[in-house]
């Protein structure tokens, strides 16, 4: 390399060195005519925290506590519960939410808490298929491979209406894995517990089988589990003309049973007149049925229905025909629906949540229509942690995203509840996780067994007996 290059580089990078410390040394000036900023080279070797932005943080946090929460909307739901024993009759919730209710989280303990109180023996409704099958306590539930599933994750198709929990189940006679192009990590909880915009690419790759679709359906002798199967009902659409399948009873050899044809949502009662034990479905690989699930319940009683997506943010019912809801509620006849979402579309840096205030009002007078006279509550988001230099403190934009939620719950007439409040405001999340036992995974975000009850006993209470 040329010296008088390496020569000259030098005396520029000495001469930079020497104007920047004497920079440094002039003291800034902001009065008279002349105002001089004062250099502020290195100054993060010395910075000392921004007390003023941590003081508005806190600020906010606190105020976040302070959103109203409101049962008014509540009280013909309400005055009918109370009613129910006495009357024999039955009370239905259908409870939508993301990874925060799978497998029965939260909604197992409220089903039990209710009808501990009202009456009632069932899970409600339960879909095809599950990706936490395994970790759902609550009913012992096992199914084949070959099950097309399509919800609001996948890509739109106009053939295949999404179902009342946001999913629809094709029989096939193969079955797919999905494949990240880009490497992934290998920890749900890792992954639940870093937001990431846009998740990695997905490839699909296709496997044949000569195996028939089936699902199965087992007792769970545990609180606000299955003890025992009473009143079935299978629910499906578009069967054709001598569309059937092969129904089993307690190990019992399979029977065959017609479904209905036609497009709108059908019911097959496969009620025995007794309680039993398991219920075993399958279906025809070359026959393109529709299928959502089976509910287990009982003409009295209360039930909760968990319809829980992961990764959804709770926006775009529109997804499901409006005509699919109601033909739903023919069936099932909701009392209440509460929409528990908000975690998902929470993101530390966000400064508005304009764009998810529009999204769930048009979602929420969606669902309005579909379901007139049934009220909505909606649970806000609760406290996430997220990790800083120094620890693990509350998401900054929580507060924002929870005022937007109440700002929602306002516009369109809705009940509310603060969980965030309910939980105890600001940093409660590390409570949860370094409670003993702990009430939360080390993920800062998701509420394990034990923290899922305690949230249902508050929900409850704040049902039962107006408690924030």
């Amino acid at each position: 390399m040329n010296k008088d290059f390496l020569k000259a580089t030098l005396l520029t990078l000495l001469i930079i060195i020497f104007i920047g410390a004497i920079a440094w040394l002039v003291p800034g000036c902001e009065k008279g005519s002349i105002r001089i900023k004062p250099l502020k080279w290195f100054s993060w070797l010395t910075a000392t925290p921004d007390t003023t932005d941590n003081a508005v943080l806190d600020k906010a946090l606190q105020e976040a506590e302070n959103y109203r929460s409101k049962t008014s909307p509540l009280e013909a739901f309400l005055n009918k519960l109370n009613a129910a024993k006495a009357n024999q009759s039955g009370i239905r919730i259908a409870y939508f939410g993301d990874s925060i209710i799978e497998g029965d989280l939260i909604t197992q303990q409220l089903r039990y808490n209710l009808q501990s109180r009202f009456g009632g023996d069932g899970v409600g409704f339960v879909p095809i298929t599950s990706i936490v099958a395994n970790f759902r306590r609550t009913i012992r539930h096992s199914f084949a491979k070959n099950w097309e599933t399509m919800s609001f994750m996948t890509t739109f198709k106009a053939d295949y209406p999404l179902g009342l929990g946001g999913f629809v189940y094709i029989p096939r006679n193969f079955y797919t894995v999905q494949k990240a192009i880009a490497a992934a990590s290998d920890s749900l909880i890792d992954s639940l517990a870093t937001f990431s915009p846009s998740p990695p690419k997905q490839e699909t790759q296709k496997f044949y089988v000569d195996t028939p679709p089936w699902v199965k359906y087992q007792t769970a002798n545990i609180n606000g589990g299955a003890r025992q199967l009473d009143r079935i009902r299978l629910f499906y659409s578009h069967a054709q003309p001598g569309s059937s399948l092969q129904i089993g009873f307690d190990d019992k050899p399979a029977q065959s049973f017609a479904l209905n044809p036609g497009e709108a949502v059908q019911t097959l009662d496969l009620s025995r007149g007794f309680p039993i034990k398991s219920l075993y479905l399958e279906f025809s690989a070359s026959d393109p049925v529709h299928v959502y699930g089976v509910s287990f319940d009982q003409a009295s009683g209360v039930y909760v229905d968990n319809f829980s997506i992961r990764g959804y943010s709770g926006m775009y019912f529109q997804r499901i025909p409006k005509a699919m809801l109601e033909q739903f509620q023919s069936r099932l006849k909701y009392d209440l629906i509460v929409l528990q979402y908000g975690e998902n579309v929470s993101n530390p840096k966000a400064t508005s949540y304009k764009f998810y205030r529009t999204g769930m009002i048009k979602t929420i007078k969606y669902l309005q229509a579909a379901f007139p006279q049934v009220p909505i509550l909606l649970v806000s988001a609760h406290d996430r942690s997220i990790k800083t230099a120094e620890r693990y403190q509350t998401s900054p934009d929580i507060p924002i995203l929870i005022k937007a939620q109440s700002e929602i719950a306002d516009s369109t007439g809705c009940a509310f509840w603060n969980l965030y409040e309910a939980m105890g405001g600001k940093d409660s999340m590390q409570k949860y996780v370094k409670n003993i036992p702990p009430l939360a995974a080390k993920d800062y975000t998701h509420f394990n067994q034990s923290g899922a009850n305690k949230i249902a006993d508050m929900l409850t209470d704040f049902l039962l007996y107006r408690k924030k």
